[in-house]
């Protein structure tokens, strides 16, 4: 019988740590085994090389036919589109090049639908928000989250865990692949579908019913409603009456399939039950996918990506991927996640959420199974998660609205283009202080001590004393360059992180925007059928409701942006000030305690 073999119809580079296989489009691989499980195989190369194979990426032939390319699966190959965000692989999400008017103020941002996804967005392999959650056993959709390849086929769970570590039938992460800018920068969040769109999402998930009245609150729970209140800054949400923390921390290799596979789980521990369960990166991305469906005007924070290429902290400047389990990249990505749990943690709505709570308490797989089915079957998802709120009865007026919406909207591309100038700025320094800054300060440092070599050439009594000075004064110049090489850690990386995190969540704001400006477009429409006897003036009145309903709801979490974004600023400057006026104190105590060398010299 003959040897089954597969024709490879893309690229495919393999981690070799984990056991894969690297090939490349058109080689011919012989399949050693099919039941790997996951979507994976196990096949040789003709150089006698075993290894792990994507299943997704290869097709089985006996006699070879001429190899076809079409585009290989998401996200692997899949290219990033957008004008302005070369960068950043969240451009494709939206264009900042034109402008709509729509409903009556110019939108800084184009809705890119599912122009680029079809409509409804694929999970895992091929399933879309249109099926019912019921159609697929979850541990069929079990994939390992810490693998180089996305392959999205089915395949079999072999290894479960209790505390939330186990394979919970999650699918894998769709992920675009990181683009890194010709300065060498790179966005260390990366966490936006490209086919998920939030304006396609929310009209196929009861936004066009909730506008039309088609769909009613009548059995929402006291408990699920959101009260907003006017203030005189705007609209706010309801604060929340516990707060609470939550820890990121122990991060642990662990592995399936008999040792083939690997992947690191986290420890979340928070502080209202101080109880620790075990997150994967894939539960992680479950979590995100869910906010962003459940809560249709909070723009949702971007999750750290799965693999970090060149950027700040502990990241390789060497233009290099980090491997998926050295410790500086998953001590890295540790600390991203930190700070977008921190994020969630003090958003009013999330925070109190059943689905966040189940992600944060959850220790029983059973129970994790049953929460899950629950959260992907919540009926206030979409344009029906409107139905929870409760707004101030004042009717909005247009004009008003208008006005502030395209105050907003100039606001968010303005913070937006400078933020990222300031992450090009900040990456420049902290380049310099790796570099340049510490080369030139240990320049003056050996200069000052070759002189002190030479002049130690002559013995006499009077000279002893000022070439050991002008040797102190080498020394400390070396000093000063090792404390420029560290000071970043101090100052500048913080700061980065802080602008990396609201590059991240701006590039969220516009699908949110967009919502608004559809429905206020919709009410518009309403009022000209009224005009032309095609609608009552009951009913377009209540088509205007809803769309104040949308817009108090817009208006909430643009407050809450503003207040967040005034604290964390604030604090950032204050911490980086404060850490250049300790770092140039130390400079002028080094360099105060060497002139006191040649004062007796």
């Amino acid at each position: 019988m003959a040897e089954t073999t597969a024709r490879a119809l893309y690229d495919f580079d393999g981690d070799p740590d984990n056991g894969e296989l690297s090939f490349r489009g058109g080689d011919v691989l012989a399949i050693i085994a099919l039941d790997i499980g996951d979507g994976w195989w196990e096949a040789r190369n003709d150089l006698g090389h075993q290894g792990l194979v994507p299943e997704a990426y290869l097709q089985i032939s006996e006699e070879p036919p001429e190899p076809s390319f079409p585009p290989p699966p998401p996200p692997m190959s899949t290219p990033p589109v957008g004008g302005d965000y070369p960068d950043d692989p969240r451009a494709s999400q939206y264009s900042t090049g034109t402008t709509s008017t729509t409903n009556g103020y110019n939108s800084q941002y184009q809705n890119t639908p599912a122009d680029i996804g079809g409509g409804d967005y694929p999970v895992g392999g091929g399933f879309t928000t249109q099926q019912s959650t019921d159609e697929w056993d979850e541990d069929e959709w079990e994939e390992d989250d810490d693998h180089s390849s996305t392959s999205t086929d089915r395949g079999t769970s072999q290894e479960l865990h209790l505390q939330g570590q186990g394979n919970f039938g999650l699918s894998t992460a769709k992920r675009e692949p990181k683009q890194i800018s010709p300065s060498g920068d790179m966005s260390k969040y990366g966490t936006v579908k490209k086919s998920f769109n939030r304006f396609s999402h929310f009209a196929k998930a009861g936004g066009e019913a909730f506008m039309m009245s088609q769909v009613q609150n009548e059995n929402v729970s006291e408990n699920d409603v959101i009260t907003i209140t006017e203030t005189a800054d705007g609209p706010v949400w309801p604060l929340p009456t516990d707060t609470f923390t939550c820890e990121v921390a122990s991060p642990k290799k662990e592995s399936k399939l008999k040792g083939l596979k690997s992947y690191i789980a986290y420890q979340i521990t928070p502080s209202f039950s101080n109880i620790q369960v075990s997150r994967r990166y894939k539960h992680f991305d479950w979590l995100h996918e869910r906010l962003e469906e459940k809560f249709a005007c909070v723009p949702i924070p971007p999750l750290p990506d799965k693999a970090l290429s060149v950027g700040i902290g502990s990241i390789s400047t060497t233009g290099m991927k980090k491997g998926r389990y050295e410790d500086d990249f998953i001590t890295e990505r540790m600390h991203l996640l930190q700070l977008w749990i921190n994020r969630i943690v003090r958003h009013p709505l999330i925070s109190r959420s059943d689905v966040f709570h189940h992600f944060l308490t959850c220790t029983n797989e059973k129970k994790w199974k049953e929460g899950k089915r629950k959260a992907e079957k919540d009926e206030y998802t979409g344009g029906k998660f409107f139905l929870l709120l409760r707004t101030p009865v004042a009717q909005l007026e247009e004009r008003d609205v208008d006005k502030t919406m395209e105050t907003f909207c100039k606001f968010v591309k303005g913070m937006d283009d400078n933020v990222k100038g300031l992450i090009t700025v900040m990456n420049e320094n902290r380049k310099k202080h790796l570099g340049p800054y510490k080369r030139e300060y240990q320049k003056i440092g050996q200069s000052f001590k070759n002189l002190a070599t030479t002049f130690n050439l002559d013995n006499s009594s009077f000279s002893g004393r000022l070439t050991a000075a002008i040797d102190y004064t080498g020394d400390t110049y070396n000093q000063i360059g090792d404390m420029f090489e560290k000071q970043p850690r101090a100052d500048l990386d913080p700061v980065l992180d802080v602008l990396y995190e609201y590059k991240g969540i701006l590039s969220t704001f516009p699908d949110v925007l967009k919502i608004h400006e559809g429905a206020v477009g919709r009410a518009k429409e309403c009022k000209k059928e009224q005009d032309e006897g095609k609608m009552s003036e009951s009913d377009v009145q209540k088509v205007v409701n809803k769309a104040d309903i949308i817009t108090y709801g817009t208006m909430a979490q643009m407050s809450h942006f503003q207040a967040e974004r005034v604290q964390d600023y604030k604090a950032m400057m204050q911490k980086y000030l404060k850490e250049q006026i300790q770092f140039y104190r130390n400079i002028t105590q080094q360099l105060e305690e060497t002139l006191v060398k040649f004062e007796d010299a």
